[in-house]
């Protein structure tokens, strides 16, 4: 008996010892990573509730995503995927000492965080694009004359730019919020659990229904002239977030969790039994723990981890390197920024520099020359206007795919630049861009034209 004892005392300190030094990390690490906004306030205030632990019903299933993310975050020790191997290794350990936890949980943390803050904005921009496209065709299908240019809208006399707030991805983690929210409470009230595939497609609905009351948003806003900074702007998006996101999440979830849900969740009058925490695979836990601190220690910079050429050169143009790798380039015609880009790094495009500086970006859309593919717009801050183009390129691809270009230097672990172009006019500004665009500049000097 006495022995029995003294491994449950073990297992016991063990716990309190794994949740200490997590606890201590992640008071070390969040404040300093996680956006302190709305969307973090109201997924805290949300997490007791939402979240649920079955005590007792043990797991390992964190164990392979954990062993993967680790292995990744040594590879590359910045902050997100440190964030992610922290993650699946506090999940894991919470199943393997209390019980296994709600699907939710996960979902949750990684929504609050960065990491869906990284993987949205890749796609933010050709959303952009594309929803002021199809409110400008659908205008014109109703007798409207309407005419769409990048990321505005002209109409009649009326010029309306689809900025990011209007592109409507600031609502989207408020609406997976939501919608993480009604499925816990169907749970409770259904006694049933949702599958992590009825989860993920819950919320790509989710996703779907945001981008179509956005695109509402947008048509109302347009057609009925409503100015940005007003407070019908205001209550429009707030209508169409209501009408379009949250009535129909009302109405689907519940009878989804009533049908594909698994039977096995407690209602709420049923009470859990109190166990006492106790660490099962100790010695797995302390690995993974040893693993975390050690890549805690060598955390850095994403730009610390590349290693940009030094040879690259353009006749005509005075080089300077910049910080994070960046290579500036100019003379008396243009200002050309080479930023080394690798595939896990979060989008760092033109518009977070520039904007920081002052500039506001108008005019924004999509340009072709000589077969490939490139952003351009206009910078304008006071008297002072530039334009501006860029793109990604390794030197055999040149594209502004996001998914393209990450995948491309994931799978032949090659190193992408984020090429900016920007001169004083537009013809200056095309002809540079077609010679750089038709070399490779990243294998040999750029030849003058």
């Amino acid at each position: 008996m006495l022995t029995i004892q003294l491994r449950r005392d073990l297992k016991f300190n063990a716990a309190i010892f794994f949740a200490l030094v997590y606890f201590t990390l992640a008071i070390w690490f969040i404040p300093g990573y996680f956006i302190r906004d709305a969307n973090l306030v109201l997924g805290l205030m949300l997490a007791p509730y939402i979240c649920k632990i079955n005590t007792g019903q043990f797991s390992l299933r964190y164990l392979l995503p954990s062993v993967f993310a680790c292995a990744f975050a040594i590879m590359a020790p910045v902050n997100t995927l440190f964030f992610v191997a922290l993650l699946f290794v506090v999940l894991l350990l919470i199943e393997n000492t209390i019980g296994k936890v709600s699907d939710i949980l996960m979902l949750l943390m990684l929504l609050i965080s960065p990491v869906f803050t990284h993987i949205t904005r890749m796609g933010e921009f050709p959303l952009r694009l594309w929803l002021t496209t199809q409110v400008a065709h659908v205008l014109t299908q109703t007798g409207i004359q309407a005419t769409s240019a990048g990321n505005q809208i002209q109409l009649g006399n009326y010029e309306f730019s689809v900025d990011p707030a209007c592109a409507g991805l600031n609502m989207l983690v408020m609406s997976l919020l939501v919608c993480l929210f009604e499925i816990a409470f169907y749970q409770r009230q259904t006694g049933k659990r949702a599958a992590i595939w009825l989860l993920a497609s819950l919320c790509c609905l989710t996703i779907g229904l945001n981008v179509a009351g956005n695109f509402f948003r947008i048509l109302l806003l347009v057609t009925f002239k409503i100015m940005p900074g007003t407070l019908m702007h205001d209550l429009t998006g707030i209508g169409c977030l209501v009408v379009y996101v949250i009535l129909p999440l009302l109405a689907i979830v519940k009878p989804l969790v009533a049908r594909f849900g698994i039977p096995g969740i407690a209602s709420k009058e049923e009470t859990s039994t109190m166990i006492i925490p106790a660490v099962r695979y100790p010695v797995l836990h302390l690995f993974f723990l040893l693993i975390i601190c050690f890549i805690a220690l060598r955390i850095t910079n994403a730009d610390n981890l590349v290693k940009p050429s030094g040879r690259i050169e353009l006749p005509g143009y005075h080089k300077k390197q910049l910080d994070g790798g960046i290579l500036k380039l100019e003379n008396n015609e243009a200002l050309i920024y080479l930023k080394p880009t690798p595939f896990y790094a979060p989008e760092h495009d033109p518009m977070i520099c520039w904007t920081g500086s002052g500039y506001e970006f108008e005019n924004i859309k999509q340009d072709t020359l000589a077969g490939y593919t490139f952003y351009t717009a206009t910078l304008q801050k006071n008297k002072d206007k530039i334009y501006a183009a860029w793109w990604f390129d390794n030197g055999s691809l040149k594209t502004v795919n996001q998914f393209a270009w990450r995948w491309n230097a994931a799978k032949n672990n090659c190193l992408f630049y984020l090429v900016n172009v920007n001169t004083s006019s537009p013809q200056k500004l095309r002809s540079l861009v077609g010679a750089m665009l038709c070399q490779n500049l990243f294998s040999y000097k750029l030849r003058e034209k």
